[in-house]
């Protein structure tokens, strides 16, 4: 009924002021008003509701005193990333060391490489690693043939753990380790989420936050034992044409605003411990932009898996530079969404695994790819691949 009488209401004031000549300025100034007030209201400010912060474990990281912690923290991690690598966990020996007065060493983790294995390739993953719990490889040598590699680990000037890889050209590597994560659950009908959880493999789900089925779909998803994301709306490069829908981050926004959007994402998704971008393929190539995500990533305590949805996106290596459990999807399974499609794709997935150790691939909340997923799992299961939440395979 309202709009009724606004539109009535200029017609009968045409009428009764029709004697009078308006002059020809008049007509554009109104116009100018009216679509400045428009506008003005379109834009205004949203009310946010803000949801109460859920409790996380944030990732560990050594103080000057924390040396013993270190010490044992960084061999036990350190075991699991030559696992990641593809290294058979049979070959690996965490053994720790007599005390000697004024020695801080603890710990020797010593093991065999596959030969198709490059050393430098475990140097690099075990660098890192030592960086994000807070300490730094003191010092590493290696044979001028290339086949032993040795790393003396520490934190401050303290060392507190050596590393010894030695090459076996003998050795086969693990057929690999496999991280599916499917994006876009929160809307989609219940029986497509259930049929989903009902995956005998170990897969993650990432969730849209405050959708209709969000709380529902990742009580699922965590009951079944599998793991659950955040998926965080983001710009990409063709928007407006592609929306990325509500709450999205923008790269124009105030760091502030996007620190803040994060942190109420990241709460919106229970039990999820890592987040991964939705679309995002302008924003994830903005250092400034992407990096304020990151930061409210770190301080809540997640892990965060690059989407890759542009390939020049610098959001994994911010991640890293970071000190954030991170990782990057090697590549979608599903760009067609046919079945015969999503299994080739995922045969492919599997031999990146084969040759990188660990391979994340991506896929969406679709009945081609489920299907598709139902038909190869068991059957890379068989041939060896390991499945694992995506919480596994970031380093």
């Amino acid at each position: 009924m309202a709009k009724k009488k606004q539109t009535r209401k200029p017609k009968r004031m045409a009428r009764t002021q029709r004697s009078f000549a308006l002059p020809v300025w008049i007509v554009p100034c109104v116009l100018v008003l009216l679509a400045g007030g428009l506008a003005a209201w379109f834009w205004r400010p949203q009310p946010q509701k803000y949801l109460p912060e859920v409790e996380v474990e944030t990732p560990w990281r050594a103080g000057p005193e924390d040396v013993d912690a270190f010490a044992d923290t960084m061999a036990v991690q350190a075991k699991h990333v030559l696992i990641g690598l593809g290294v058979p966990i049979e070959v690996i020996q965490v053994v720790r060391l007599p005390e000697h007065r004024g020695s801080h060493l603890r710990w020797e983790v010593r093991s065999e490489i596959p030969g198709v294995l490059p050393l430098a390739v475990c140097n690099l993953a075990l660098t890192r690693l030592a960086h994000r719990l807070g300490g730094a490889i003191l010092e590493g040598r290696e044979d001028r043939q290339g086949n032993l590699l040795s790393l003396r680990v520490g934190l401050s000037d303290k060392n507190t753990d050596l590393i010894t890889l030695k090459r076996n050209t003998q050795l086969e590597r693990r057929a690999g380790r496999i991280a599916i994560v499917i994006d876009d659950f929160g809307y989609q009908h219940q029986r497509l989420i259930s049929d989903f959880c009902a995956l005998s493999q170990p897969i993650t789900l990432s969730i849209f936050p405050k959708e209709k089925y969000t709380d529902w779909a990742a009580q699922q998803a965590h009951r079944h034992k599998h793991g659950v994301m955040v998926h965080l709306p983001m710009e990409p490069i063709d928007y407006p044409a592609r929306n990325p829908g509500p709450d999205a981050i923008f790269s124009d926004f105030a760091p502030e605003r996007i620190r803040e959007l994060t942190k109420v994402a990241l709460s919106a998704v229970p039990h999820a411990r890592g987040v991964n971008n939705h679309m995002g393929s302008r924003l994830t190539q903005n250092a400034e932009a992407i990096a304020a995500v990151l930061q409210s990533i770190k301080k809540q305590g997640f892990f965060f898996v690059d989407s890759m949805t542009s390939p020049k996106s610098v959001a994994f290596s911010l991640a890293q530079d970071l000190g954030i459990p991170s990782g990057r999807n090697a590549l979608f399974i599903d760009p067609i969404e046919e079945e015969d499609a999503v299994v080739k794709r995922l045969y492919a997935l599997a031999e990146r695994a084969r040759h990188e150790g660990t391979a994340i691939g991506i896929g969406h909340a679709k009945y081609g790819t489920l299907r598709a997923l139902q038909r190869v799992l068991p059957e890379l299961e068989e041939q060896g691949f390991e499945f694992v939440l995506a919480e596994m395979a970031v380093r």
